[in-house]
């Protein structure tokens, strides 16, 4: 097993965070570097954008409304992929918002994903390929952001409380297989949890995303000071995420073949691993970087506020429309991203905005 290896060739045990991040990340072996298919129907999950066109086609709706508003606009995709969503806003936008669209970035740290980026969109000048957002020049004009599960992917701490105090778990490399040892919590996981005023229940297990908080200032940062953020994720305040009533194990979870498991060692490499984000972390540096929340809503209501239903009388398979074999496989796209037993409830969209452009995001996606 090579991350048997590797794990001895660190000493024979690693925390946890840095075992997610080869897993995930490593140049080699690493879940997001290999070739196969990892989301859409054929991979072994779903996320909104490779669930059903019509999740890029609503954003590209509400990407005019913003052009239109600040008459030009960068657009930015971070985590992603395949590009399958740039792919959907760029089939649906028309013609005189592309005028308006002065450049649109790709970030997306696999070097295979960005391969097929290239791929896709090698033709189109628009379009920048890059694996950070770092790399290339902050925008020139208002810009909108996308990252769709960035944050539920990065590497985690695991601890768990004990009567003599905080433990944090690390991976070992045993003979034949890897297994968990517990250690005293470096002091950080403590701090952190405090720092939300959390206290976990004895035997209560949790995971720590110390590079959110970060990570998420950096690119309001990058944006500037006029711009929108929209983040598509599993994830829940601190005090929903760390109530031991309802994720008294933790939310860490694995994927492979739409199969779910609580197993990270069971085939590192081969399985998705993620972990329900902290929106706090986010708010945090959302308020350092003098940048206001918009709103926080489940997908399904981020899409009907974003103009799903308008979108659909417009394409004929509204409500109004004569029920055939084509408007009923419609209606159960979009089905699908609105299902209320489904994604449409458990993914949330975080909103944040700075400047005139926030302005113009809070009026397009106002109740109606």
């Amino acid at each position: 097993m090579w991350i048997r290896d590797a794990i001895l060739a660190r000493g024979g045990a690693l925390p946890f965070d840095q075992l997610m991040e080869l897993a995930l990340y490593d140049p080699g072996h690493g879940y997001y570097n290999g070739e196969a298919i990892r989301y859409g129907r054929h991979g072994d999950f779903v996320t909104a954008p490779t669930a059903s066109d019509w999740y890029g086609a609503t954003l590209a709706r509400l990407i005019g409304g913003l052009a239109g508003a600040a008459g030009e606009v960068e657009i930015a995709d971070v985590a992603s992929g395949g590009g399958e969503f740039l792919n959907a806003v760029l089939a649906n936008l028309s013609s005189v918002v592309k005028t308006r669209i002065r450049r649109i970035v790709s970030a997306e740290r696999s070097r295979t994903r960005r391969e097929q980026q290239r791929q896709r969109f090698g033709s189109d000048p628009q379009v920048v390929v890059t694996a950070d957002l770092s790399e290339t020049a902050p925008p020139a004009v208002p810009v909108i952001v996308h990252a769709s599960e960035l944050y539920d992917a990065l590497p985690v701490r695991r601890v768990v409380q004990r009567a003599t105090g905080l433990m944090e778990l690390w991976v070992i490399a045993a003979e034949d297989a890897l297994g968990w040892e517990e250690r005293p919590a470096r002091s950080e996981a403590a701090a952190y949890l405090a720092s939300h005023g959390i206290a976990l229940e004895e035997g209560q297990i949790a995971e720590i995303n110390l590079g959110a908080e970060r990570l998420h200032r950096e690119l309001l940062e990058w944006a500037g000071g006029n711009g929108v953020v929209i983040v598509l994720d599993y994830g829940y305040s601190a005090r929903r995420l760390y109530d031991p009533r309802g994720r008294r194990n933790g939310s860490l979870a694995c994927y492979r073949r739409h199969q779910l498991s609580r197993d990270p060692l069971e085939a590192p490499g081969e399985q998705d691993i993620t972990a329900h984000v902290n929106w706090d972390d986010l708010r945090r540096a959302a308020d350092s970087a003098a940048w206001r929340e918009i709103g926080l809503w489940p997908l399904a209501e981020l899409l009907i506020r974003a103009g799903i239903g308008e979108l659909a009388a417009e394409r004929g398979v509204g409500i109004e429309a004569e029920l055939d074999a084509a408007v009923y496989a419609e209606r159960q796209e979009i089905k699908r991203l609105l299902d209320p037993e489904g994604m449409g409830a458990d993914l949330k969209v975080l909103v944040q905005g700075s400047g005139p452009l926030a302005d113009a995001a809070a009026s397009l996606l106002a109740a109606v």
